[in-house]
């Protein structure tokens, strides 16, 4: 936990080599896109590693919240709304 909020610390590697869909190794299509040949997912490398990270995070907050699987939902308090002509209606000025 870092300021209330859950935190899961990944290895990145072979993060962007690997399709984010099925698991499957991807192959180069042009300049930094990257396709599975099994699924056809196709992305940039960035987006995939991103992906894949995501991924085995909350992988891992699953088992560590609940081995059986399902992650608990987080209680950090909800924001509220500062704005008070979010609607755009004009104020009037007293």
């Amino acid at each position: 936990m870092k300021h209330g909020v859950p935190l899961a610390i990944v290895n990145p590697n072979g993060t962007s080599s690997e399709c984010p869909q099925c698991g499957s190794k991807l192959e180069e299509n042009g300049y930094r896109r990257l396709k599975c040949p099994r699924c056809g997912f196709e992305g940039d490398r960035d987006v995939i590693g991103k992906l894949n990270i995501r991924k085995r995070a909350l992988k891992k907050l699953r088992i560590k919240a609940n081995p059986g699987g399902v992650l608990a939902p987080l209680t950090a308090p909800q924001m509220t709304d500062v704005n008070p002509n979010r609607w755009g209606e004009p104020m009037s000025r007293r």
